[in-house]
């Protein structure tokens, strides 16, 4: 997976700590094994239109996007043994649940990616 990044909204940081799944492999993986979130983290993944829970410990919330990060579409509160896709997305952010409550994402609204890096 890529280095940590930062997911915001007009300058306001939602998600601090994101990890970008790229590969094949690593959006393969994607949160299995994990025993949870905090508020803080979450998995982008990139060419990612659909998503399942299969094999989940916990509820996460998933978040559909465009290629320009605008918010296609969000699944709050996805329990274990669920699917959820989204046509037309390009990426797919998943964090803990309640976040999409916490930070009133609705769709529409365009999100952007901030690496590590670009943190001061």
């Amino acid at each position: 997976m890529k280095p940590a990044g930062m997911i915001c909204r007009d300058g306001q940081v939602f998600w601090s700590e994101v990890q970008m799944a790229g590969s094949f492999l690593d959006r393969l993986q994607g949160l299995l094994g994990k025993t949870g979130l905090s508020d803080q983290q979450g998995l982008l993944l990139t060419a990612c239109g659909s998503v399942h829970t299969v094999g989940m410990r916990f509820p996460i919330d998933v978040i559909f996007l465009d290629a320009e990060l605008r918010i296609l579409t969000c699944h709050p509160e996805v329990s274990a043994w669920r699917m959820k896709s989204c046509r037309g997305a390009h990426m797919t952010l998943e964090v803990a649940a309640g976040g999409v409550a916490r930070h009133g994402v609705v769709p529409g609204q365009r999100l952007t990616w901030r690496t590590a890096q670009s943190r001061s």
